[in-house]
C-alpha cells in the first residue's frame, strides 16, 4: 500500500465478530444454549436464533430485550440482565480461543503502523477488551468500543477522538470494515466509508444485495483489504 493512502485515510475501524475473529457461529451457539437451558420453548429459541443471525452486530442487550418482548410459548422467570449474565458465562473461556480471520494480525499491525485503527463492535466492551488483550492484539487499537453503547454512538466517539488527535476530520476519510447491516447502517448514518467483508458474515445473502445496491466495496477477508483501500482512495480522488 502506498504511503499516500494514509494521507487519504485518517483511520480504519473494524467490527470484531466476522471481521477480526471467526466468532459468529460461536456466539449464535451460545445464545441458543442459554435460552434452551433457561427453559424456553424450542420453537421460540429457533425463531430467536434466526433473528440473531440476521441481526448480527446488534448488542446482546438489545437482542434479549427484543426476545422478551415477543409473545413466548413459555416464559421462565428471567429478565434481560439475567440472560445477559448467562450468555456471558457461556461465552467466557471460548471467545478468547476463536480463530482469527485470515491475515487479521498482519493486516491490522501493518495499518496500525501508518494510521489509527479502532474496533467498534456489538460485543460487550469490557469483555472484548479483555479478550483482545489476552490474545495479544489489544495494543494495536487506539480504542476498543462495544456494547451497551450502540455502533452509531461508538462511531461518534471515534470521530470525536480523531478530531481531538488530528484536528477536524471529514467522516468520509474514515473507513469502517464490517460484515453486518448494523455496521453498514452506522457508517451511512455518520457518512463514514464502508467496506463489506463477506466470508464470515452470518447474513451473506442480504449483505451482498445491500452492498450491490449501495455500491459498497466487498472483500472476501482481510487479505483483500489493502487493495480495497487503494481502490477506494482512487475513487475518492476522482470524485
Amino acid at each position: 500500500m502506498a504511503d499516500a493512502l494514509c494521507d487519504a485515510i485518517t483511520a480504519v475501524v473494524f467490527d470484531c465478530d466476522g471481521v477480526l475473529l471467526d466468532s459468529n457461529a460461536l456466539k449464535t451457539a451460545c445464545f441458543e444454549e442459554v435460552l434452551r437451558q433457561a427453559g424456553y420453548a424450542a420453537a421460540d429459541v429457533s425463531r430467536f436464533v434466526e433473528f440473531q443471525r440476521a441481526s448480527f452486530g446488534m448488542s446482546r442487550y438489545r437482542l434479549f430485550d427484543t426476545f422478551l418482548e415477543w409473545e413466548l410459548t413459555i416464559r421462565p422467570a428471567f429478565d434481560r440482565d439475567a440472560l445477559v449474565e448467562r450468555y456471558a458465562a457461556a461465552l467466557a473461556g471460548r471467545y478468547v480461543h476463536a480463530a482469527a480471520t485470515p491475515g487479521m494480525r498482519q493486516v491490522v499491525r501493518s495499518l496500525a503502523e501508518r494510521c489509527l485503527v479502532y474496533i467498534v463492535s456489538g460485543s460487550d466492551e469490557a469483555e472484548l477488551r479483555r479478550v483482545m488483550a489476552a490474545r495479544g492484539d489489544g495494543d494495536a487499537f487506539r480504542l476498543i468500543l462495544g456494547s451497551p453503547t450502540n455502533k452509531v454512538d461508538n462511531l461518534r466517539i471515534v470521530l470525536a477522538d480523531l478530531d481531538h488527535r488530528v484536528g477536524s476530520v471529514e467522516p468520509g476519510s474514515v473507513i469502517f470494515v464490517g460484515d453486518a447491516r448494523a455496521d453498514l447502517d452506522a457508517a451511512e448514518t455518520l457518512g463514514v466509508g464502508f467496506i463489506y467483508m463477506d466470508n464470515f458474515s452470518s447474513a451473506q445473502a442480504s449483505m451482498r444485495e445491500a452492498a450491490r445496491l449501495r455500491d459498497v466495496p466487498q472483500i472476501e477477508d482481510l487479505l483483500g483489504l489493502e487493495d480495497a483501500l487503494r481502490a477506494w482512495m482512487t475513487k475518492r480522488r476522482k470524485a
